[in-house]
């Protein structure tokens, strides 16, 4: 082992706290298989799939690119271009099931919406596919959470090797060295967090009954308002990441300690990110707090000095905060597989790649 490489002991935790749960316990609408997966002293979680066409997004990408897709039509602008999309994701969902799309092992899954990776050589990435394709030989290798601005040399080697890389959605990055500190929405945002009559609760303060409350604001948000292909985390679930130290809890609570508005913040890699964001979508609005958990974790990504990766969503709200849109994509590795398979998802790897920036560029989510 390279002194360069420590062992992911986050990896242990989260693979030996998900499987304590019963199936769908955990997360409520997933179903997977979670294992360690060890190469040179690296550590992954790994997931395994097999079809689960009805799992979250975060294992199934069938939901991803049909039923997810499907569900966001909505905000697309032009009438036109939305009813060509409507069209072509029944044809999106014939390609993938006959591509067998979700019989997937995916390398750093960490159940997240997010997922920060790692940098690899192209040696350790050769060695690595080719361990994975032995154990797993008929299912394709995948690994989500990819941009041209963290992993750009991972990419290319991945490229290089065979892999697919097909655009997935649009996240919002904020670089540790960039100007978006000095924005006027964010300094309105941290003049609020000084302002507000909310308390702010730090991890620490946390306690088990707390996470029901969490629960509820995270579904409140980003289940009853957003989609039901969000992944369903339970309270339970949320209190084991807590004491896991997997994720960092900050909630902003009213005078009686009741939590209005919380932030799960998870880093990996040097790159923040926030799985968990949740609030009473009932509260006046003149509380701010979207803006008020938002101004938190912008807070911390310039006191700790990390690239903070906001996924997507909200995109004119950040955007307004000095947020740079990028294409998160997903990859693909499926030459060992049989011709079709290889055929249809090399297929809708170019479609995608073809025509999935233009939408992106016209619909910034």
């Amino acid at each position: 082992m390279s002194p360069e490489v420590v062992p992911n002991y986050a990896s242990l935790r989260l693979v030996h706290l998900f499987n304590q749960f019963a199936p769908r316990q955990a997360i409520r609408n997933l179903q997977t298989e979670l294992e360690l997966f060890q190469h040179n002293g690296r550590w992954f979680p790994l997931t395994r799939n097999q079809t689960e066409y009805d799992n979250s997004y975060i294992c199934s990408f069938y939901t991803a690119y049909v039923a997810y897709a499907r569900a966001e039509l909505s905000l697309i602008q032009q009438p036109l271009q939305r009813w060509g999309l409507h069209k072509t994701s029944y044809l999106a969902a014939l390609i993938l099931r006959l591509a067998r799309i979700n019989q997937t092992v995916c390398l750093n899954n960490w159940l997240f919406s997010t997922n920060p990776m790692h940098w690899l050589s192209a040696e350790e990435m050769r060695e690595i596919s080719q361990r994975l394709v032995q154990q797993n030989p008929f299912h394709n290798l995948s690994i989500r959470s990819l941009n041209r601005r963290h992993n750009s040399e991972f990419m290319t080697h991945l490229e290089q090797q065979g892999w697919l890389l097909i655009p997935a959605r649009q996240v919002y990055l904020f670089a540790k060295d960039g100007d978006w500190q000095t924005r006027n929405n964010v300094k309105n945002d941290w003049r609020l967090l000084r302002k507000t009559q909310l308390q702010l609760r730090h991890p620490l303060q946390h306690q088990a009954e707390d996470f029901t409350v969490i629960e509820q604001r995270f579904r409140q948000l980003f289940i009853d308002k957003h989609s039901a292909f969000n992944p369903q985390f339970s309270a339970n679930y949320l209190y084991g990441l807590h004491e896991q130290k997997l994720l960092e809890f900050f909630s902003f609570c009213d005078a009686q300690g009741r939590i209005m508005a919380t932030l799960g913040v998870f880093t990996e890699n040097g790159i923040m990110t926030a799985p968990i964001v949740g609030y009473d979508t009932e509260a006046p609005k003149q509380l701010g707090l979207y803006r008020l958990v938002i101004g938190q974790l912008l807070k911390l990504a310039a006191e700790r000095k990390l690239e903070l990766n906001l996924s997507a969503g909200a995109g004119e709200f950040k955007r307004n905060r000095g947020g740079e849109a990028v294409i998160e994509y997903s990859a693909f590795y499926c030459r060992h597989l049989p011709w079709m398979q290889r055929q249809l998802l090399s297929g809708f790897a170019k479609l995608l790649n073809r025509y999935a920036p233009k939408v992106f560029a016209e619909n910034p989510l």
